[in-house]
C-alpha cells in the first residue's frame, strides 16, 4: 500500500558480526516538508546521538542501511535506499536476535488505530532477564531514556515519528503521531530471526 502523501515509511537494517541475515527496525515518520534524501539523512543523524537508540543495541551491532519510502501524490512511493555505517554502543552480552525488545508506540488515540510497536533485536544483555522473561528494571528504565532521546531528536531533526496505518476494517485514516516509546518488561520472540 503506498504510503500518505508528505509522510515516510522507514525501515533501518541491523546487522551484526558472524550473522549474515539483518534486522530491520521500522517506523513511519512527518517529512515535514523535506524530499527523499534528506528524510534519509535526518533519520541516519538521529542514530549517531551517543545517548540515543544505538546506546541501547549491543556494540557488535551496526546499522547499515535506510531505506525510505516517501509518500507522493502519486500511486507509487518514491524509495531512496542507501548504505550508512553507524556503530551501535551497547555492553554486555546479548541475547540472540529472535530474542528482542518490545517496544510499544504511544499515542493520544485508543484502540488499535492508536497504537503500534517495533522490536529492537540484539538489546537484551543475558544478564538482565530472568528465566520468567522478565526484563530486569533497570535496563527497562535506561533502554526507555535512550529511546526517547531518540525519539525526541527525531522530532528536533523535523521528522517526528508517526504512526503510518494500513488496510483493515475501519477506514485506513491520516497518520498518527507518536508522543512516546514505552519498553515492555518481557522480552520478546521472533520465530523468523532464528537462523534456518
Amino acid at each position: 500500500m503506498p504510503t500518505h502523501w508528505g509522510f515516510a515509511d522507514i525501515s533501518c537494517f541491523l546487522s551484526v558480526t558472524g550473522d549474515p541475515r539483518p534486522s530491520a527496525v521500522t517506523f513511519g515518520v512527518a517529512a515535514d516538508g523535506k524530499d527523499a534524501p534528506a528524510v534519509w539523512s535526518a533519520v541516519q543523524q538521529s542514530w549517531t546521538v551517543a545517548t540515543g537508540i544505538k546506546k541501547v543495541i549491543g556494540a557488535n551491532v551496526v546499522m547499515n542501511r535506510i531505506r525510505v519510502s516517501y509518500g507522493t501524490e502519486d500511486e507509487a512511493d518514491l524509495v531512496y535506499d542507501m548504505p550508512t555505517s553507524v556503530g551501535c554502543v551497547g555492553s554486555g552480552q546479548n541475547l540472540p536476535a529472535n530474542c528482542a525488545l518490545l517496544v510499544h508506540k504511544r499515542t493520544q488515540k485508543g484502540g488499535q488505530r492508536g497504537r503500534g510497536r517495533f522490536f529492537l533485536p540484539w538489546s537484551v544483555n543475558e544478564s538482565d532477564c530472568g528465566e520468567n522473561g522478565i526484563i530486569n528494571s533497570t535496563a527497562v528504565a535506561t533502554a526507555n531514556t535512550a529511546l526517547n532521546v531518540w525519539y525526541m531528536d527525531l522530532a528536533t531533526r523535523g521528522v517526528p515519528m508517526y504512526l503510518l496505518h494500513q488496510p483493515g476494517q475501519s477506514p485506513t485514516g491520516l497518520p498518527t503521531q507518536v508522543t512516546s516509546l514505552a519498553v515492555d518488561p518481557l522480552i520478546s520472540t521472533q520465530r523468523r530471526r532464528l537462523r534456518r
